[in-house]
């Protein structure tokens, strides 16, 4: 068994516990060791997808909040409807916060002011649950989404042969 393998199962010599000991301890091991096993996993999906795969990630998660919103919104479910459109927002807003404006680029600064649009009209829509300027949002993040996802895809190799 290796050095980590031993930790996370808790190998060490016997000792005379308690069986009521004995299963606390067991229980706070195997917490520590999912708990280890899900930051793990974490890293390894946060180092193994690129940016953009993550850009789109997000947009496809910020879509699904606001339909959930939408259908919210319908069926009167207040709750709900708060919880999605706020998620929304807060993706919409890290959107926003992650770009490099400092760069001068163009690009950046227009997505900037996009991204500050969206979310200032997703707060006023939230505050006045207007569904019909939620559709709309829903409509420009998508239209983004899709952009993304066009960036996205692997591109075809070219053929050495003309």
């Amino acid at each position: 068994m290796n050095m980590l393998s031993s930790q996370l199962l808790g190998a060490t010599a016997p000792v005379n516990v308690s069986p009521f000991m004995t299963h606390r301890a067991s229980m706070s091991k195997r917490s520590k060791g999912l708990s280890s096993y899900g930051q793990v996993q974490e890293h390894d999906v946060a180092s193994t997808t690129s940016a953009t795969e993550l850009m789109t990630m997000l947009f496809d998660k910020a879509c699904v909040l606001l339909k959930t919103a939408m259908r919210a919104l319908e069926s009167n479910d207040t709750q709900a409807f708060h919880q999605s459109a706020l998620h929304a927002l807060q993706i919409v807003l890290s959107l926003r916060f992650v770009l490099d404006t400092d760069s001068g680029s163009e690009l950046s600064q227009s997505l900037f002011g996009t991204y500050t649009t969206i979310a200032a009209s997703l707060k006023k829509a939230k505050e006045e649950k207007d569904s019909a300027a939620i559709a709309t949002i829903y409509e420009a993040l998508d239209e983004l989404r899709t952009a993304w996802h066009s960036v996205a895809k692997p591109q075809p190799e070219k053929s050495d042969r003309q």
